[in-house]
Order: structure tokens, then C-alpha cells, then sequence
């Protein structure tokens, strides 16, 4: 199965882009077409599930049973028949004068490779989300989602100021609005140097 967009045509008649502003529709009519956009995504999503899923799921990220392999047309087949296949032609290689350079490239490219597979063979997901787990990897938009979420400021100033510690300043404006947190004045000196400490 291959991996679909979904298109203008498809979109077509769904949601209420079009319809009047007092549409001749009963309640319940109304529901399904507002619905009608969301359940198409649905659908697509579904599909793309399914495509990945399905047997043939190597043809459809682009990758096919090399000639000369015997494997499933799935991707972790395929990796494996290739792996297989390197190890039983490492002892057949010819033997000429840049053996040994030929050599040395194929145990490099043959112990990244094993390395890629080791990293893969635990993914078992793709999520919208970023989790602490080792089993699946995040889409973009849940990176993106994550870093823009990520309240960098406030970590900073738990480190840099934990909750009592006492900031000194000969400016007028609150550490509160400096940095973050809530600080109380303990003092100020002769010298117009106030103290804060922060208590949360």
C-alpha cells in the first residue's frame, strides 16, 4: 500500500468552507459535516498506519529486496538478509594488491551498519509526542512542539537561583523582573545596595 497526501479533491465538500452561513441541515446533518474534515484525517492516518504495517511496507518508504537476497518485502527482512549475506561473503573476498584497504572499508561499513540496526531494532513506534523511552522517536512537529514548550528561563533560574538564595543589586527593579521567581527585599544599605532573597 502506498503512502497518500491527502488533496484538495479529497477535502472537497468536507468541514463548512462553502456552506451557507444558515445551512439547510438537520443537527445531526450539521455534526457529520462538521466532522466530516476530522474522520478524513482519521482515515488517511489509518491508511498510513497500515501501509507501514503491512508486509510490503519496504516498497513503500522506497526500499526493495536487493537481487540476490532472498527476503521478505518488508524493511527489517531486508536488513536482515543483507546482514546475513555480508557476513557469508566476508571470508570469499578476492585477494589483490588493496586487499587489505578493501578490506578495512567493508569491516567500517559493516560495523556502521550493525550499529544503525542496533539503534533501530528497538524502535517499535513514531509518536506526536517526545517520551522518555527508548522504543519510539518523535515526529518533527513533536520535537519543534517540545523545544517551544521547553521553559528554558525557569530552569535557569532554579539553577542559578534556587528558592533562599540572596541577590544583591543597586538597581531599583525587582529581581522578580529581572529573572523570574518571587523575592522579598530584605534591606537596603547606605550605599543604595538592596538585598533579596528568593522565596519561591
Amino acid at each position: 500500500m502506498a503512502f497518500n497526501k491527502i488533496t484538495d479533491f479529497d477535502r472537497q465538500g468536507k468541514g463548512n468552507v462553502g456552506l451557507p452561513d444558515t445551512p439547510a441541515l438537520t443537527t445531526t446533518e450539521m455534526q457529520e459535516q462538521m466532522d466530516s474534515l476530522a474522520n478524513l484525517m482519521i482515515d488517511k492516518f489509518n491508511e498510513f498506519i497500515d501501509a507501514l504495517n503491512a508486509a510490503s511496507a519496504a516498497y513503500s518508504v522506497g526500499a526493495s529486496v536487493p537481487s540476490g537476497i532472498s527476503a521478505q518485502a518488508n524493511v527489517q527482512s531486508i536488513l536482515d538478509a543483507m546482514v546475513l549475506n555480508l557476513n557469508l561473503n566476508t571470508n570469499a573476498r578476492h585477494t589483490h594488491a588493496n586487499k587489505n584497504a578493501l578490506d578495512s572499508i567493508s569491516d567500517l561499513t559493516l560495523a556502521a551498519y550493525n550499529r544503525l540496526v542496533t539503534l533501530l531494532s528497538t524502535i517499535v513506534s513514531v509518536e506526536n509526542s517526545v517520551l522518555n523511552n527508548n522504543t519510539s522517536i518523535p515526529t518533527g512537529g513533536a520535537v519543534i512542539d517540545y523545544i517551544n514548550n521547553f521553559d528554558m528561563r525557569s530552569k535557569i533560574l532554579a539553577a542559578a537561583w534556587p528558592v533562599g538564595s540572596v541577590y544583591s543589586t543597586r538597581s531599583n527593579q525587582s529581581p522578580t523582573v529581572t529573572f523570574g521567581g518571587n523575592w522579598n527585599l530584605i534591606d537596603t544599605d547606605s550605599y543604595g545596595v538592596s538585598r533579596y532573597v528568593r522565596i519561591s
